[in-house]
């Protein structure tokens, strides 16, 4: 009987160590290592921008010796007040401005700006029209009051063969917060 006892003994000593093995494991190793994140979320108005000067505006320009499949350029600054810088062989008149607009948002946030590299100008059926490239006064702003002003201007360039007419194009300006 002792040796029976000593078997049912043993056996139930290594079961106890079995069962007890892991808890003495996870309590050997210590606490696991932990750390705290923090989250965090900007919630700001949406951007808008206002067209508040109307048209890129290139004037009245009249061909005055200009020769047929050579390229004039016409740039216009993209500050308030600026002029056309008249090419040779043409005579430049009429009012001109950059391209006026207002974006409004979140006060003291950073915006930045882009628009397209450049705009075609059609009259709806010359087979050549002048293009113009286009350029912001800042494309960077930081918002001051909610509301900033910025410039669009350009050079336009014209085949000395194009034909009289009105040219018209469209061009998109974009806003972002940084």
């Amino acid at each position: 009987m002792f040796n029976q006892f000593k078997k049912t003994a043993l056996v139930a000593a290594a079961g106890l160590a079995f069962v007890a093995t892991p808890a003495f494991a996870q309590s050997v190793s210590g606490n696991p290592a932990t750390a705290e994140g923090d989250a965090v979320v900007r919630i700001l108005q949406p951007l808008v921008i206002d067209n508040t000067g109307g048209t890129l505006d290139f004037g009245v320009l009249v061909k005055d010796g200009a020769v047929a499949g050579t390229n004039y350029s016409f740039p216009i600054g993209n500050a308030v007040g600026s002029t056309i810088t008249c090419s040779a062989s043409w005579a430049c008149s009429g009012a001109t401005n950059p391209a006026a607009f207002t974006v409004t948002g979140a006060a003291a946030e950073s915006v930045q700006l882009s628009v397209d590299a450049s705009v075609a100008l059609d009259d709806g059926g010359q087979a050549t029209f002048p293009t113009a490239t286009l350029s912001l006064s800042d494309p960077t702003l930081v918002l001051t009051g909610g509301a900033d002003p910025f410039q669009v201007g350009g050079t336009l360039t014209v085949d000395g063969g194009i034909g009289t007419g009105t040219y018209t194009g469209t061009f998109t300006v974009s806003a972002e917060y940084l």
